[in-house]
């Protein structure tokens, strides 16, 4: 059986309707571009890994009760012991705030948030809304896995660096990886995450 990772990819959340509908009407749409996503590269690295990447709900508006339904699906499909859990950007703010308050009945080998957030500064119009966590209840995630990577730039002004350092501060066991110029982590590949998932296989 293939070693497996299950990857949750970023979106958006709003405090309101109105902040989401002035959102659609200012996104600078091009439909000719082609994004290159580095979970999609990391996959092709990682030949001896069966790579699950769900295709979240409403990822322009999401909503955490929804993400919580869709990912679940997932679960069953999950049989290795050293399962490889990787979030990035509201897809990271999701598994914190889940593995926070729910039990995986999995264990997890390897837990990577990469530019999550705790707060909701440096986001614009978007906030936490129903993704936020609760602060005093994160340091639950720590005896749910055998590694917790942090990945964050402090350079990134999406999710702004300070939020990785809240949760370094409640967690100070994780790995935390700092980084002074990958901005939100948008590059098409990502040889660092990588070098740490093979060397710990």
């Amino acid at each position: 059986m293939k070693k497996q990772i299950l990857f949750i990819h970023g979106g958006y959340t709003f405090g309101s309707t109105k902040d989401y509908l002035n959102f659609l009407k200012n996104y600078e749409l091009d439909p000719h571009k082609k994004k290159k996503y580095w979970i999609n590269w990391l996959a092709t690295k990682l030949k001896n890994y069966e790579v699950l990447i769900p295709q979240m709900p409403c990822e322009k508006n999401a909503k955490y009760k929804e993400w919580k339904i869709w990912f679940e699906k997932y679960l069953p499909f999950i049989k290795d012991k050293n399962l490889v859990l990787i979030g990035h950007s509201l897809g990271a703010i999701f598994l914190l705030k889940y593995l926070s308050e729910n039990s995986l009945n999995k264990k997890i080998g390897q837990l990577h948030l990469v530019a999550p957030a705790v707060y909701d500064d440096g986001l614009g119009p978007e906030k936490l809304s129903t993704f936020k966590s609760d602060l005093k209840k994160i340091k639950r995630i720590e005896e749910k896995c055998k590694e917790f990577h942090l990945w964050h730039s402090k350079d990134d002004d999406v999710c702004l660096f300070k939020n990785s350092e809240t949760i370094k501060s409640i967690i100070p066991s994780v790995d935390f990886h700092v980084f002074n110029n990958k901005g939100h982590f948008k590059n098409p590949s990502f040889p660092e995450i990588l070098k740490v998932i093979k060397n710990n296989s």
